[in-house]
């Protein structure tokens, strides 16, 4: 049943965001475009989730993924895109990082409390 949960879950996400992404995109762009560029990384995100990779591994591999599906779009797109488009792809590296190390900080702290 697992099998079937994480296709239903991962080609909803892919359907989402290939509207979404034509809609917020120029018209030059459809919304087969857009599907074909992100169904390569939907599909690895797919397999790295279903092989249950650690969170933080996959949150990195994700945020990779969705940076070359940004880049992908960028070069098959007719017309210039936004230019918050570089944004939106550094966006989720930015946020893995910043979790990274907070949780490094939080268990460095961790260790330098002496234990009564």
């Amino acid at each position: 049943m697992r099998h079937l949960d994480v296709v239903a879950m991962f080609g909803s996400l892919w359907l989402l965001a290939s509207m979404v992404i034509d809609v917020a995109t120029p018209k030059e762009l459809t919304v087969y475009m857009a599907g074909a560029a992100i169904a390569p990384a939907t599909a690895i995100s797919a397999l790295l989730y279903w092989l249950r990779v650690p969170r933080l591994d996959f949150a990195v591999s994700f945020a990779t993924l969705w940076l070359v599906s940004v880049m992908l779009l960028e070069l098959i797109t007719p017309k210039p895109l936004s230019p918050l488009m570089p944004i939106i792809a550094f966006v989720p590296l930015v946020i893995v990082g910043i979790v990274i190390n907070v949780q490094r900080w939080r268990r460095s702290r961790l260790r330098s409390i002496p234990v009564p």
